[in-house]
């Protein structure tokens, strides 16, 4: 759905398939202007071709089931097995850095620090500090320590506005595959702020991811896979799951460049952070992710998909196996 192109775009312009209802989002970042289409229906995003170490994002829209199902959630003990994923290999030997990163600016006064009841939004977007654009190639999996450690600091930065502490990666980040990253990354993003983990990656939603992954859209869950609310998110040119989490988390809302996003229409502002902070009983939540390395245009697309279910799904990494690597 996502094409090259020379400039921003609208809906139609040179694009195929269906013509749906939608709203655009348009990100600066340095020089680069870059139009993102996110559909209100089907959960579809299109945007501009690619521009080497640029962010363009989409989310999904919410969906729950239909009221009239009688269904109850199973509860399911997740088995402990190995991932099967493998892990990329570095060009270097690398490690997650030791030293905690220290926030560059002040955090917000403890009066206008969200609460775990407003964890939805944050009062104004955080711009990356320091700018980690810089220091992470967008044109391929970036997983050196100047990327990484750049990249952890901008987000301590934006969690200090919430009086959180830094982010801690576990201690095997290095032996994760991208797709188990960005699963790992979210999860501590929710726990942070005391919600429910997500319990482990599913076998069938990490495919539809892939599948979003290498059309750079939105993914749903497959079809049959029960739910009961589930949410999704997109990124393209980014080396590393950090990076695109930075942008869904704290430069997504009102005065960034996003025109869905203004004081007089403020549909699509802060949609990313809201996916990955849903509101789950969590009976059983389960992700699915995906990491294409060429798929935006020749450079990575990734997708998460966040899922409560009803149902029993195969499983392939669980957060209790990462737990332990978090003591």
């Amino acid at each position: 759905m996502t094409g090259a192109a020379s400039g921003p775009q609208t809906a139609g312009d040179g694009k195929a398939g269906p013509s749906w209802l939608g709203f655009g989002c348009l990100l600066a970042i340095g020089e680069v202007v870059i139009l993102v289409l996110t559909l209100v229906h089907p959960g579809v995003a299109a945007g501009a071709g690619p521009s080497a170490g640029h962010l363009a994002t989409s989310f999904g829209a919410t969906r729950r089931a239909p009221h009239h199902s009688t269904s109850s959630p199973t509860t399911t003990t997740l088995p402990d097995i190995p991932p099967t994923t493998q892990p990329p290999t570095p060009s270097t030997p690398t490690s997650v850095p030791s030293v905690v990163p220290t926030p560059t600016t002040p955090p917000a006064p403890a009066s206008t620090a969200p609460s775990v009841d407003a964890v939805g939004v944050l009062p104004a977007n955080i711009a990356p500090q320091p700018d980690f654009l810089s220091s992470c190639s967008g044109t391929g999996y970036d997983d050196s320590s100047g990327c990484l450690g750049a990249t952890l600091q901008a987000i301590a930065n934006g969690r200090s506005h919430e009086g959180l502490p830094p982010m801690v990666l576990p201690s095997n980040w290095a032996q994760l595959s991208p797709e188990q990253q960005i699963f790992v990354a979210t999860d501590l993003e929710r726990t942070a702020r005391g919600l429910a983990p997500l319990a482990a990656m599913a076998t069938s939603l990490d495919q539809a991811a892939a599948q979003g992954a290498a059309r750079n859209t939105d993914p749903e869950p497959p079809g049959g896979f029960p739910y009961t609310q589930w949410g999704s998110n997109w990124a393209g040119a980014v080396g590393n799951p950090l990076e695109a989490l930075y942008f869904w988390m704290y430069d997504d809302g009102t005065g960034s460049a996003n025109v869905d996003c203004t004081p007089s229409n403020q549909t699509g502002c802060w949609g990313h952070r809201e996916n990955i902070l849903l509101r789950l009983s969590c009976t059983l939540c389960v992700m699915g992710t995906a990491w294409d390395g060429v798929g935006y245009g020749g450079d990575p697309s990734m997708t998460e998909l966040l899922v409560e279910t009803s149902g029993s799904p195969a499983v392939d990494l669980t957060w209790q196996q990462e737990a332990a690597y978090l003591s």
